[in-house]
């Protein structure tokens, strides 16, 4: 009997698997379509007048990773009304220039004691802060001007990216560089480390943008960054900062302290003086709703850079890995544990984003393909909005059109 319910329960994932495979590549036009609807339904779900993101989950209020995401989807949505207005919430409300002295940005804003609202968490979230500035560069590319009375989009990036080395990036005994999770991380080792947050294609830009800048007409006026030693400075720290990423990043898929990797990354650890990798007490090291967001910001760096080591990190492990899933299940699971077993027992979009997106990175666009479609099947259109699982649900209307809008060419 046990082995009848396993043939079945095999056949059933063959068949999903099949199903899936034969169905043709979403049309361009399909693609566009999902993509625009969504976006102007998140804007009017999401998003007020004043350019607060709205989080459910939050009170109604946001954080700073939210308004980086929005930022960065009004980017690739070539949204420069929406980008004009969150970005003026965001560093109005959030950047704390009059408070701290830096250009970073408080993590968390809602509803005060009183009633009022106001920051919650004036320390920072260094995932956001890298976000906020890639969307700022992005967009000065894109020829925007930023609102007036407002600092132009590069110079306001510059500041951002400066802070970020300052006082969220330290510098180990050995020489390497290490990204922390926010201006509050220890004094000195062992460090704790969000994986997910590590942007290696962010920093090539960002070392790119470390040069002289050009004034705007209309742009607000405020002192030079800093001198051009430091520029060159900054420059080289971001370069060791990626070299870095990569070398932990390859150590963590070997494994975290005597525990054999298959390809998985987890939400956090620890690094000690020495580089050495541990869990972090009291942290989650699985592959959850933190670390499911690193294929992604791999594949940037393979996708736009041709980064060898973000292609090889993906095909070697992590995509066998997801792969052997698929064949074998169907489908993929929200959660993993570290070692590859099953922690939860249903599926999210945000996860198949990821898995997206580390398929196109190297190279396997057939595997992509599915993915993209198990995305589509969570996307619905009912009483005017459009949402993809949940209308309320924040984070996977983000990564479900984030790993959409990758597959379909949008983010450049």
């Amino acid at each position: 009997m046990n082995l009848t319910r396993k043939f079945n329960l095999f056949l059933v994932a063959l068949l999903a698997w099949l199903c899936l495979a034969c169905q043709p590549e979403p049309s361009k036009t399909r693609l566009e379509q999902v993509l625009t609807t969504s976006w102007r339904s998140y804007c009017r779900h999401f998003i007020k007048s004043d350019g607060q993101v709205v989080i459910p989950e939050e009170g109604g209020g946001t954080i700073s990773e939210a308004q980086a995401y929005a930022l960065l989807r009004a980017v690739w949505a070539k949204d420069a009304a929406v980008f004009n207005r969150v970005y003026s919430f965001t560093y109005e409300k959030l950047s704390r220039g009059r408070t701290h002295g830096d250009r970073l940005l408080a993590w968390r804003w809602g509803r005060l004691p009183d009633g009022s609202w106001g920051v919650l968490d004036a320390n920072s979230a260094t995932d956001g802060d890298l976000d906020y500035a890639l969307a700022l560069i992005l967009a000065h590319r894109l020829g925007w001007r930023a609102p007036p009375n407002l600092p132009d989009y590069r110079e306001e990036a510059r500041r951002v990216q400066a802070d970020i080395l300052a006082k969220e990036v330290v510098a180990l005994p050995g020489g390497d560089v290490l990204l922390t999770p926010g201006n509050w991380h220890e004094l000195k080792p062992p460090y704790l480390v969000n994986p997910s947050y590590f942007s290696p294609a962010a920093y090539r830009l960002f070392a790119s943008a470390s040069g002289p800048s050009a004034e705007r007409v209309g742009a607000v006026r405020e002192p030079p960054l800093q001198p051009e030693a430091e520029v060159t400075n900054n420059r080289a720290r971001w370069s060791r900062l990626h070299q870095s990423t990569y070398k932990l990043l390859g150590q963590l898929s070997q494994g975290l302290e005597g525990q054999p990797g298959v390809g998985l990354f987890p939400d956090w650890c620890r690094v000690d003086a020495a580089g050495r990798l541990s869990p972090a007490p009291g942290k989650d090291t699985r592959f959850g709703w933190e670390a499911v967001r690193l294929p992604y910001r791999l594949a940037l760096d393979g996708l736009w850079f041709k980064e060898p080591r973000a292609a090889q990190l993906l095909a070697d492990k992590f995509l066998p890995f997801f792969k052997s899933q698929w064949q074998a299940h169907g489908r993929l699971l929200a959660v993993y544990n570290f070692d590859g077993s099953q922690a939860v027992d249903y599926e999210s979009p945000v996860l198949y984003a990821g898995v997206l997106a580390g398929a196109l990175a190297a190279g396997d666009r057939q595997f992509a393909h599915q993915m993209a479609l198990k995305i589509l099947s969570f996307y619905h259109e009912d009483g005017g909005q459009a949402y993809f699982e949940a209308p309320d649900h924040y984070y996977a209307n983000n990564w479900a059109w984030l790993g959409l809008a990758l597959y379909a060419g949008w983010v450049k």
